[in-house]
């Protein structure tokens, strides 16, 4: 209350005093958190990357030989198998299940015994191959015959073409072609004149790839 000849008490110095007294606090308490606070930061778990390696199987090289050409998956290199009787030339893969597979040909060879497990049914057409139908089951499924004791070659038909039965090593998987020209035997033109071809196609991968074979006899051309 105000009374006349005493001093005014000013209440706008108090509250100046006391909003600057909360102004320290509020500004020391700020300044110990900052350095409290821990400079560990741990962010969100990055997503798991993952990279898949492939290789493309339609990408195909030709094998430009002496007598012929022939086109083979990219990853496929020549090679040397100690086979009896000895293939002219053969290739195999070297990425993924290509590893073990492989082609192998015989030119003008005598190869008349050579036994199989599996047929594809051919035909020369002057310098290239047709391809007629599919290759065929295990052949013992349809010759009724199995024989473990052995080399059994057992003589068997493939869509009406004749073709040797390996019935005594019946767990393989080695795929002969079959003509009309002849027991083992497909008798192709060209300029160097005609000459005679056995194809060979082993697959021992977990899942067999038929069309590899397939695809490289029509692309098959003799010179």
């Amino acid at each position: 209350m105000y009374r006349s000849g005493e001093p005014e008490h000013s209440h706008r110095k108090f509250y100046a005093w006391l909003g600057g007294i909360v102004i320290v606090i509020l500004a020391g308490l700020f300044a110990l958190g900052h350095f409290l606070k821990s400079d560990n930061h741990i962010g969100n778990t990055p997503a798991v990357v993952v990279t898949k390696i492939s290789y493309d199987t339609t990408k195909l090289t030709t094998f430009d030989e002496k007598l012929f050409s022939i086109k083979l998956p990219i990853d496929w290199k020549p090679i040397v198998h100690n086979d009896v009787p000895a293939p002219t030339l053969g290739w195999q893969g070297s990425v993924g299940d290509n590893k073990n597979r492989w082609l192998e040909i015989y030119i003008d060879t005598n190869v008349g015994t050579f036994a199989v497990n599996r047929a594809l049914h051919i035909q020369a057409h002057q310098n290239t191959i047709n391809v007629l139908g599919s290759v065929s089951d295990n052949c013992t499924t349809f010759t009724g015959m199995s024989n473990t004791q052995g080399h059994g070659g057992v003589l068997a038909k493939w869509q009406g073409i004749d073709f040797l039965c390996d019935t005594g090593n019946y767990e393989r998987d080695v795929v002969g072609t079959t003509s009309p020209d002849g027991l083992n035997n497909a008798t192709l033109t060209g300029t160097s004149g005609p000459h005679h071809f056995f194809f060979v196609y082993t697959d021992n991968s977990a899942s067999p790839d038929y069309s590899l074979f397939t695809n490289a006899i029509k692309s098959f051309r003799l010179k």
